[in-house]
């Protein structure tokens, strides 16, 4: 099954909203893949489910009803790159909002994924960076610096973090 992954971005204010994995998974209560670590906002698609579908919904749950994807906007969020069935996209500030509902302790296991959502500034981030530099200061921002060995080796070796990069990239050069 295909699964699909979305970052924020906020044009206006340089930044990106960056969930962060809990420490356990809400479902087995075991450590978490990346436990600790920065993601991007995303899940699982069931059979036909359109991507679009898929990323509304990780949104809302992810984010505990605090941000919610605008799905004629993400209808048009460009695809930042695919491999291993796996799909990340993002999206400018007109393709989300902010709900205006308050973080909270999450319903169930579905919105206690993620252990709070950081506010990343793009700004000190330079294109020519290596690799390293830019998941460092990504880290540093979303207060990740002490998450689990496990977890910061699991986002070394994660689609996710070439996601970053990639997108990151993009982002701060032009």
């Amino acid at each position: 099954m295909p699964k699909y992954y979305i970052m924020l971005v906020d044009t206006a204010r340089n930044e990106m909203r960056v969930p962060v994995k809990a420490l356990l998974n809400p479902y087995d209560d075991k450590n978490a893949f990346a436990a600790g670590m920065p993601q991007f906002f995303g899940g699982t698609g069931k059979g036909n489910q359109r991507h679009v579908d898929v990323l509304a919904k990780e949104v809302t749950e992810e984010s505990r009803r605090t941000l919610q994807l605008t799905l004629a906007s993400a209808e048009a969020a460009p695809e930042l790159f695919g491999r291993n069935d796996m799909y990340f996209y993002w999206t400018r500030s007109d393709g989300w909002r902010e709900t205006g509902t308050p973080w909270n302790d999450g319903r169930g296991p579905d919105e206690r994924e993620m252990d709070r959502i950081a506010i990343i500034d793009l700004t000190p981030f330079v294109e020519d960076w290596s690799d390293d530099a830019i998941i460092a200061e990504l880290v540093r921002q979303a207060g990740c610096g002490d998450a689990p060995v496990q977890g910061k080796r699991d986002f070394a070796r994660s689609e996710t973090r070439v996601a970053f990069l990639k997108l990151i990239r993009q982002l701060v050069g032009g």
